[in-house]
């Protein structure tokens, strides 16, 4: 991912680069399960009610509402900001090893606590102990005085100058459609990609529905069926699991699409689990996000902490490995 994204309307400033309106960065913000999380965003403008070097930016993953779809955008002072880093190939990392993990959309610092088989990880920080392949994790770097410590190794040079490369190509080509289709501002890349995503599920398409209560408090994904597209990238769904109050039918509700996803891929389920795997778990007609707490003496029984913070005592059958952000990759 080069590290400019689209130009926005913000004229430039005399800041570096990467602190642009239009760069892509890291933030660090503040987040109630570790403190020390970075989520990526896009420099928007530089902040005018203060003389402090501060800066607005739009996160890409984090939002205000999500039920409208609205981004977060926060104020930060530049020492809360750093450039993307370039991708980092896959390595070897062993037991102490200071990292930063990917979960719930964001980069989170923590170390290397034990070394599994077959490039797993658990990862600590202060507040809880993850599984993670080698994939979702990176070696912690700090950003000081324009540098990365430690410094970048020669395979990730080669990668941040590929992606120089590409940042020119990509710049002429924005300016080159710039001129022919208008601005090129941010916000219309945004429209464009609304209208996309409008067509993104068909009558009759099998899904998995979130958030039904419309709080963003429910934690669950639920089988559904698309009864038809009703615009505004709003869908009216069909539960296959949920039923009316009064038990003369399944629920239908009419749902918008960041709370729709494709049915996950089939992943074979392990013939056992092992403590500290993430794992979905069907309860109450739905699937839920949890860890393994404990293997329980019976193989086939485990003692899971659901993402509610509900601890559960689930039979084998009613687990499948964690479809969601962590696996990704």
């Amino acid at each position: 991912m080069s590290q400019k994204g689209k130009p926005i309307d913000s004229p430039a400033t005399e800041d570096p680069p990467y602190l642009q309106p239009g760069s892509i960065v890291e933030v660090n913000h503040e987040d109630n399960v570790c403190p020390r999380a970075r989520y990526t965003a896009i420099i928007m403008e530089r902040a005018t009610s203060t003389n402090d070097k501060r800066y607005v930016v739009q996160f890409t993953n984090l939002y205000q509402d999500r039920n409208s779809g609205t981004k977060l955008s926060k104020e930060y002072n530049s020492v809360d900001i750093r450039p993307l880093p370039p991708p980092q190939p896959p390595r070897k990392f062993k037991m102490g090893d200071i990292v930063e993990a990917y979960f719930d959309d964001g980069w989170y610092e923590g170390k290397i606590d034990q070394v599994l088989d077959d490039d797993r990880y658990i990862f600590r920080t202060s507040s809880m102990f993850l599984l993670f392949g080698v994939n979702q994790l990176r070696l912690h770097r700090t950003w000081l005085n324009g540098n990365w410590v430690p410094p970048l190794d020669e395979s990730e040079l080669a990668v941040e100058e590929e992606e120089s490369t590409e940042k020119m190509m990509e710049s002429e080509t924005d300016n080159a459609e710039a001129s022919k289709a208008g601005t090129g501002n941010i916000l219309e890349e945004s429209d464009q990609k609304t209208k996309e995503k409008e067509e993104e599920f068909s009558e009759g398409a099998h899904v998995e529905v979130t958030n039904i209560d419309g709080d963003g408090s429910n934690q669950a994904w639920f089988a559904a069926t698309v009864v038809k597209p009703v615009g505004n990238n709003r869908y009216l769904v069909r539960f296959e699991t949920l039923r009316t109050e009064d038990d003369t039918g399944f629920l239908e509700k009419e749902m918008d699409s960041l709370h729709i996803r494709p049915p996950p891929p089939h992943i074979p389920v392990p013939d056992q689990f092992k403590m500290f795997d993430h794992v979905e778990v069907l309860y109450k007609g739905g699937w839920w996000k949890g860890v393994i707490a404990e293997v329980l003496p019976d193989d086939s029984k485990y003692l899971v902490f659901l993402a509610n913070y509900d601890r559960l005592e689930c039979k084998h059958s009613d687990l499948r490995p964690r479809q969601g952000s962590i696996d990704e990759n």
